[in-house]
């Protein structure tokens, strides 16, 4: 940690309101703030309230964090038309706005999410404001889209050699994303861009992302904790349950608060995961409100009858908050069966726990890929190209039997270890990552 103060430079971080895309934000404003730069920490609504909760918890190791809670008038981010709710968001010029120009004798350090470009133009032009986009996305999808909008994308290589397997941007995202990634590529105000990712995991695609920009990008992450230490104090149940759980013997299943599967689907994976034998840990909340607290899940869901009573001694269904990153880092977690998120994918690869896929929306198809063809250290169990059917519980048994209890599941998971040593030994004194954030706050403080 840094112990010079960096009072030339002020910090402002924009975040997607969303959960995925703050949680990461806030964790490079931790590490930010520990080189003893002051970072603003600009959003709205209860999300806000959710990621303040666990500032406090470190308040003493991170105390250069002031959090902006927005009132704004944010409409519904509905599904089917979300134009609204990006309208919204554009309340927060004027407040972004109001702390540049007060700090008009410092650099100010715009990081904002990509999305939020629209938001943030307003202050680009400001003479002492500098802007960074923030990708919440893999340095894999952030490559394969910038080659999927070039006119002549056969002319690489290391795309064309994965180019069967990689989605279409359209399948994927909501209309008009391939227009942003254009307008984005061609922002002439951006002094540079960032990614939750580091070389140990996505070297090759980074150093394509660098060859092919005017402007400098780097892997900052992993954000997620690297070293996890136990709260006994206040212990969960899934916790004390793995605690008497064999080692590797336990999947744990999530796909995500911003999802929700048919009723029927439901049943076919409670089936599946009966029928393989395994020991497992499942989140089975509901879809998460937009805009409301984490922990306000709407609607209990039903299970099979006789499901939990037949599974009781042997599986945990969790309909409440669970501590995504203590069950992955325990050593009785022995697989992963989720939604290939790219922050959750980073949790369990940095814990060295292989994967189960089901890819469900935006950047999940991309993922899968990264995961399953590039890295190897996981399988598909639902591929994006079956994206609309039923997905029968006999595959749904292969995928977690294959995954926990095969010569195919063990090198998968050799393979998440060897990454997850290399990740943890790259975040260290003299590591890749260590020199890769002592860059960056050297550009930025120059």
């Amino acid at each position: 940690m840094a112990s010079n103060s960096n009072s030339n430079v002020v910090v402002v971080m924009v975040p997607f309101p969303e959960y995925g895309h703050q949680i990461p934000l806030l964790r490079l404003s931790q590490l930010i703030s520990s080189y003893n730069i002051p970072v603003h920490y600009m959003s709205v609504g209860a999300r806000n309230q959710e990621l303040k909760q666990r500032q406090q918890q470190q308040e003493e190791e991170f105390p250069n964090i002031q959090f902006h809670d927005l009132s704004i008038t944010s409409k519904e981010n509905d599904e089917e038309n979300y134009m609204p709710y990006l309208e919204s968001l554009l309340q927060i010029t004027e407040p972004l706005s109001a702390i540049c120009h007060s700090n008009n004798d410092k650099r100010v350090v715009v990081i904002h999410d990509a999305i939020m470009q629209f938001v943030v133009e307003s202050v680009y032009t400001i003479s002492h404001v500098e802007a960074y986009f923030f990708h919440a996305v893999s340095a894999f999808t952030t490559y394969s889209m910038l080659q999927q909008i070039k006119e002549n994308c056969n002319d690489d290589a290391l795309f064309k050699s994965l180019q069967a397997y990689i989605p279409s941007i359209e399948s994927c995202f909501k209309p008009g994303m391939g227009e942003l990634t254009k307008m984005l590529r061609d922002c002439k105000f951006k002094c540079g861009e960032i990614l939750n990712t580091c070389r140990e995991v996505e070297g090759p695609y980074l150093d394509e992302l660098c060859k092919q920009s005017a402007t400098p990008f780097w892997g900052l992450g992993p954000f997620n904790p690297i070293n996890i230490v136990q709260n006994s104090d206040k212990t969960h149940r899934c916790i004390e349950w793995l605690d008497k759980q064999p080692v590797n013997s336990v999947i744990f299943v999530s796909f995500g608060t911003a999802n929700s599967f048919s009723i029927e689907q439901i049943h076919e994976i409670a089936i599946g995961l009966e029928r393989s034998e395994q020991k497992f840990i499942w989140v089975l909340r509901g879809k998460d409100k937009k805009g409301e607290n984490v922990g306000d899940i709407t609607g209990k869901i039903e299970l099979p009858n006789g499901f939990e009573e037949r599974v009781e001694n042997r599986g945990i269904i969790a309909r409440e908050w669970v501590p995504q990153t203590e069950i992955l880092a325990h050593p009785s977690t022995g697989g992963y069966f989720f939604h290939s998120g790219w922050n959750s994918f980073l949790e369990s690869v940095t814990m060295g726990v292989p994967m189960a896929t089901w890819p469900l929306n935006s950047d999940n198809p991309y993922n899968d890929v990264l995961i399953t063809k590039v890295l190897k250290v996981g399988l598909v169990v639902r591929d994006w190209v079956n994206k609309d059917e039923l997905i029968k519980c006999d595959k749904i048994e292969t995928g977690v039997r294959t995954l926990m209890d095969s010569a195919e599941g063990e090198e998968m998971r050799k393979r998440a270890i060897e990454l997850s040593k290399a990740i943890k030994m790259s975040v260290g004194d003299g590591g890749s990552q260590k020199k890769q954030m002592d860059s960056f706050i050297a550009h930025i403080t120059r």
